[in-house]
């Protein structure tokens, strides 16, 4: 998607300079880090979101980027605090964990309100600007000092674990799927009749993607790939999180191999459309090139995702399996 002129103009002239202020910023922060970093603003999608805020796209730019660098200009005060050497340390030790460099991540809030967080999805740290109209960015610097000094603290979240009590952890990646059982296709039909649409929706109304995938229905799709792949599909991000979560908890490790890796690798995609949606498919994969010893069986996650997580299936056949979930789960 082609920048209008404006915002053009003054990506080049405000961000890709090497002398410009933001980039003068992170630099500061590269050195006192020692790490590089990563930040790279989805200028298309934060103007389509911020377009109706600002009638100007060089005045929305050059926000975007003030308040950018005073991000970065916070984040560089604290880091060059000797006080604040055990926080620097802990930022250090989360971005090893996930990550070789450090990522920030720019996006637009849904309220008025700017703020900023460690992100372990986005592997660091997000930045949300507001829905608002800012004349000085300067004014987000102490209320992003403050979060960012509170980002790693403890937060308690009610959780709801799952219940599932029958499993022993082993038998998910033990089970080889049967290449050459043919089952016949089936396909259910779905209890919840779908709403009547008449008009087509005006695509510069619909909220953006993330927003919009948080409601139902639910859509989940598994593909088996031979008897040592499976993809998940899912529009509901949090599904395929908790999932990926609780494989990780049980997954076996490869006792043939010297380094001793999970028998199944475990990945979550993050997804290509807009902010907000995380992940959009999970993929289990358990490499037999040397010493397999595992295959991958989708009897598990079938069983999850119809026991646990409420969903229906919709069609099946021999390597595929297609759900859909029409009631919002509850937080």
């Amino acid at each position: 998607m082609s920048l209008p002129l404006k915002a053009k103009v003054a990506v080049r002239d405000k961000w890709e300079k090497a002398d410009s202020p933001v980039q003068t910023a992170i630099k500061e922060v590269k050195g006192l880090l020692g790490l590089d970093v990563h930040c790279e603003p989805e200028w298309p999608i934060l103007i389509s979101e911020l377009e109706k805020v600002y009638e100007d796209k060089a005045q929305l730019i050059g926000a975007l980027i003030g308040i950018t660098q005073v991000w970065f200009a916070t984040l560089a005060e604290i880091m060059d605090d000797s006080t604040q050497d055990t926080w620097s340390e802990k930022v250090v030790e989360k971005i090893n964990e996930v990550t070789s460099r450090l990522n920030v991540t720019l996006e637009v809030s849904e309220t008025e309100q700017a703020s900023t967080e460690w992100s372990d999805s986005r592997k660091g740290f997000l930045v949300l600007v507001p829905k608002v109209h800012v004349y000085q960015p300067a004014q987000f610097g102490s209320l992003f000092k403050d979060q960012l000094l509170d980002c790693f603290e403890e937060k308690k979240k009610p959780s709801q674990p799952l219940p599932i009590h029958s499993t022993t952890g082993d038998e998910w990646a033990d089970v080889g799927i049967d290449d050459t059982t043919e089952r016949p296709a089936t396909t259910v039909v779905s209890k919840g009749a779908a709403s009547i649409v008449e008009y087509l929706p005006d695509p510069n109304t619909l909220p953006k993607p993330g927003t919009l995938l948080l409601k139902p229905p639910y859509h989940l799709f598994i593909h088996a790939l031979g008897n040592n792949k499976l993809e998940i599909q899912c529009s509901h991000s949090a599904t395929l999180e908790v999932l990926s979560e609780y494989l990780k908890r049980w997954c076996r490790i490869n006792p043939n191999l010297t380094t001793k890796p999970p028998a199944v690798e475990i990945t979550l995609n993050q997804g290509s459309c807009g902010f907000g949606l995380t992940y959009d498919t999970l993929t289990l994969y358990s490499e037999n090139r040397y010493a397999g010893i595992f295959t991958v069986s989708p009897t598990l996650i079938l069983h999850l995702v119809e026991g646990q997580f409420g969903y229906e299936r919709v069609y099946s056949d021999a390597t595929t399996w297609q759900y859909r979930r029409d009631t919002p789960f509850k937080r």
